[in-house]
């Protein structure tokens, strides 16, 4: 027996589920994140993914940081506690 699921599921009539601004899902939600390393002496990533990584991280500072900071040290500390936390 399956659990139903706790959202509910689109008709399959939806006008959405047609429409090209459907969004869509990079990975599924349980897949496991793709293993980056990073050279800490450096600052840097390495490795098959650490483009994927920079393109993420350039999302997230959009998304979460406001335009208004000069530089990364003004942001406050708690909003990059909730970024690192995303990450």
């Amino acid at each position: 027996m399956t659990t139903p699921p706790s959202f509910p599921l689109p008709h399959p009539n939806d006008a959405a589920l047609h429409s090209p601004y459907t969004l869509k899902r990079t990975r599924p939600i349980r897949a496991e994140r793709p293993l980056v390393h990073v050279d800490l002496a450096m600052g840097k990533a390495d490795g098959p993914h650490r483009k994927k990584l920079r393109t993420y991280l350039g999302i997230v500072a959009r998304d979460k940081v406001d335009v208004t900071y000069k530089n990364w040290k003004q942001v406050p500390a708690a909003q990059k506690d909730l970024i690192w936390e995303d990450i």
